[in-house]
């Protein structure tokens, strides 16, 4: 496969993926489903240990530039 059939193979999956979840959807909120019980929960957690490390770095600055 050349790579312009391997990109349109992959758009066409992609298409093909973004079709169902819209029927999923649709279906969701047929059943009386709300908006709220389709996104979840967010449960995306930072790491500690970067975060503190980039507050750290980031913090007031008191000398001349």
């Amino acid at each position: 496969m050349t790579k312009r059939e391997i990109k349109a193979a992959a758009k066409a999956r992609k298409a093909a993926s973004a079709r169902m979840r819209g029927a999923d959807r649709k279906a969701h909120f047929a059943a009386g489903g709300d908006l709220a019980s389709w996104r979840g929960r967010h449960t995306v957690f930072q790491d500690r240990k970067r975060e503190a490390s980039r507050r750290r770095c980031r913090g007031s600055f008191k000398g001349e530039v």
